[in-house]
């Protein structure tokens, strides 16, 4: 069995509805939920405002369903001017 077999990722999709319906759920934050690449590869960013929920190291795990996740804080109005809800990048 090869190292990629051990590393099986669900697709995005399935990932940001498990996000979605964890972080709805839970808390009553502003929040986004981001695929980002940097020296480690392709991961997902969920993104909160003003602080991280203090469960949210426990219900957002790394890995998760196979993918690398960072839970990362955003000042009040960020999301809101860097990524809009509803507008969707080519």
């Amino acid at each position: 069995m090869g190292i990629s077999a051990l590393k099986k990722k669900a697709p995005p999709e399935e990932v940001e509805d498990k996000i979605y319906d964890i972080c709805i759920t839970n808390w009553d934050t502003e929040f986004r939920v981001l695929w980002q690449m940097d020296d480690g590869g392709k991961h997902v960013v969920v993104a909160f405002e003003g602080e991280i929920p203090s469960d949210a190291k426990v219900e957002l795990r790394s890995p998760f369903l196979g993918w690398r996740l960072i839970r990362m804080l955003v000042p009040e109005g960020y999301l809101g001017v860097f990524h809009p809800l509803g507008k969707r990048k080519s």
